[in-house]
């Protein structure tokens, strides 16, 4: 029995196109945000390099050594990427799947609180950047629990995905034998107590971010369209990176949050459409690449910086052109 066959081959075609085509865009955006020279944006580049970088690496990590399937209507996710062929559990894989989504969320809410801090005079005097602050803490101990308890049970963990999976083929004899792989995570919210803590950690993860967000959003906005202590020049940059920021951040909840509240539904209540489950990984897997295209478009640090480095190409490929020129023409 191969545990790392892939039922459909055009899945695996698009999932690896996919992350082709994203590279020299997250190549160009990671180069143009290095030469952004903005002197209000040279601290919060660097938030934004932490960003694209996770996206990057998380849709490499997704559409290559992961390469995640179901096997619907059983609750169970199957690996069959590089990271089964190297022998690593599916257990494992699932967790660093999740180190990087929870790890997407915190940089988003780190992004917020800077720009909360960039736009205010007198940020630390207000109860909204307590709140904040609070926030982040509850983010950070969250994910630590997340490291700490999913390391310090993981044989545990193991224990129980081999229980669980015993489990499914005794309910369902009709099922398909890769269940026991060692490549499959089966969810058992239910009996696991490990699958119950990780399902806490998401929940309040997604909550944290969503009202985060969602309240700095407004509450920058309207600080910035009511406040007279800056330069028109400087409301326009932060309501600029503000918007920029937010588009980013609705486009995270929609194909990073849209397929986990899926996956979550599809674990309690059950689901039988693995097209949907596919469409909810090509989304999953180019969110990143999605929010990295808005923000080249919309943030104009980063859209005069890619017009430099283009101008500056073709430039140089221009005067080695009329110099071969002069030179053939000369001798």
């Amino acid at each position: 029995m191969d545990c790392s066959i892939i039922t459909s081959n055009d899945y695996l075609w698009i999932l690896h196109s996919l992350c082709v085509f994203s590279f020299p865009i997250y190549a160009i955006a990671i180069i143009a945000l290095l030469r952004t020279k903005s002197t209000y944006f040279e601290t919060y580049k660097h938030f934004l390099i932490w960003h694209t970088s996770t996206n990057f690496i998380s849709e490499v990590y997704n559409s290559w050594f992961l390469l995640p399937t179901v096997h619907l209507p059983y609750p169970l996710l199957r690996f069959t990427g590089i990271m089964t062929q190297l022998g690593f559990s599916g257990l494992f894989q699932f967790y660093t799947i999740n180190a990087l989504i929870h790890q997407t969320a915190y940089s988003v809410i780190e992004m917020y609180l800077f720009r909360f801090k960039a736009s205010m005079l007198n940020y630390k005097s207000t109860i909204f950047y307590t709140y904040l602050r609070i926030n982040v803490y509850v983010i950070r101990v969250t994910l630590f629990l997340f490291l700490v308890v999913n390391i310090s049970t993981y044989y545990y963990a193991l224990e129980q995905q081999v229980i669980s999976k015993i489990d499914l083929l005794f309910n369902h004899p009709e099922a398909p034998r890769v269940i026991s792989c060692d490549s499959v995570v089966v969810a058992a919210p239910y009996r696991d107590p490990i699958t119950m803590f990780n399902l806490a950690v998401w929940v309040v993860v997604v909550f944290v971010a969503f009202t985060a967000t969602s309240s700095t959003t407004i509450y920058l906005w309207r600080y910035l369209r009511d406040n007279e202590h800056h330069s028109p020049a400087v409301i326009r940059m932060h309501r600029m990176l503000l918007i920029t920021l937010f588009v980013q951040t609705l486009i995270h909840a929609i194909m990073l949050g849209g397929p986990n509240v899926m996956f979550l539904y599809a674990v309690i209540f059950g689901a039988q459409h693995e097209f949907m489950a596919k469409i909810a990984f090509y989304c999953l897997t180019t969110h990143g690449l999605v929010s990295t295209v808005a923000m080249m478009i919309l943030t104009k640090p980063i859209q005069i910086a890619i017009v430099q480095m283009f101008k500056c190409s073709t430039w140089k490929k221009t005067s080695v052109t009329a110099g071969q020129y002069l030179e053939r023409n000369t001798n």
